[in-house]
Order: C-alpha cells, then structure tokens, then sequence
C-alpha cells in the first residue's frame, strides 16, 4: 500500500515538473513571437460581441486567436470561426478546448500567420495588439477585408480611424 502511495505522489510531482517545464519553454516561445499571448478579459469579451453583432451563419476572423476562447463563443452564436495563430502550444490548447468544447466543425485553427489572412470572406475581425502594431493592422485590414466588415479592436485603438462606437476600450470600425 505504501508503495502505491508514493507511486501516485511520484506521478502526480512528474506531471507537475511537465508542467512547468512546458509553461517555461511557452513563454520563452512567446518571447520570440511577434506579438504575445495576451487573453481577453471576461468584461471585454461580453463587449466585444455586444459591439460586433454577429449573427448566425457569418464569418468571424480572429487575427491571433491564442486559446480560441473567443473563437469558441462565435461558434457558440452560429457562426464559422477561423482563428490564425503561430504560437505551438496555443494551437494545442485551442485545438483541445475544440474538441472538448464540441466545436469540429464550426471551428478552423489555422497555424499560419495572421499577416497570410483571407479577410475577404470575413463578416467579422477579431484584433488585440500592442499600441506599436496597430497602424500595420489597419493598414492591413482596411486593404484585404470587403467593404462592410466589422473590425472589432480590443484595447488599442486604430490611429488613423475614427471607430463607429466604442465601450471599455473595444473598438467597432467598417471598412
């Protein structure tokens, strides 16, 4: 009995030790990204879909999609999701809460940068970034989305546009 008691300890401390390790070499990773993890807030997420309106069967794209929780609740509206992501281990994480979560199918991980993004046949983009990148996100949207999309900006507002409505630091704008 003693012996599968510390079995189960050893297990339980190398799991941990994974752990760890892992969380190290995900941000040493993150470092070297061009931008980092960073998760919306709770508050902002209910914001950014206030302001978004998105409706069942459009397209939602988030330009750096980390974990997928927003991802996730464009699925849960009836929408199709496509998040682009770089960093590894947020691809595992997203592509595991898309299983668990039951969203296969209206829910693609792309691993491929945001800068390769088709944004013509988004209804929707989904962008949080650093203040120093958001001139090459607008640039980039407002010259590859269709006229119409709604581009919902988290934080850190475009410097040329003047957004349609804003609350707590989210954004809308359209192209």
């Amino acid at each position: 009995m003693e012996q599968v008691i510390i079995s189960a300890i050893l297990i339980v401390v190398a799991f941990a030790l994974l752990f760890v390790i892992l969380m190290g070499v995900f941000y040493i990773v993150d470092l070297f990204l061009e931008l980092p993890y960073v998760g919306a807030k709770k508050e902002s997420v209910k914001n950014i879909f206030q302001l978004a309106k998105i409706k069942k069967g459009e397209t939602v794209v988030d330009l750096g999609s980390g974990d997928g929780r927003l991802l996730f609740e464009v699925a849960n509206l009836g929408a199709f999701a496509i998040g682009y992501e770089v960093n590894p281990f947020m691809i595992i994480v997203s592509t595991i809460k898309r299983t668990l979560k039951g969203h296969d199918h209206g829910v693609k991980i792309k691993n491929e940068s945001m800068w390769n993004a088709d944004l013509k046949i988004a209804n929707v983009v989904l962008v949080y970034s650093l203040v120093k990148k958001m001139k090459k996100f607008e640039d980039f949207i407002y010259k590859n989305a269709k006229p119409g999309t709604r581009i919902i900006v988290n934080t850190n507002p475009f410097p040329g546009k003047k957004p349609r409505k804003s609350k707590d630091k989210i954004f809308l704008y359209v192209v």
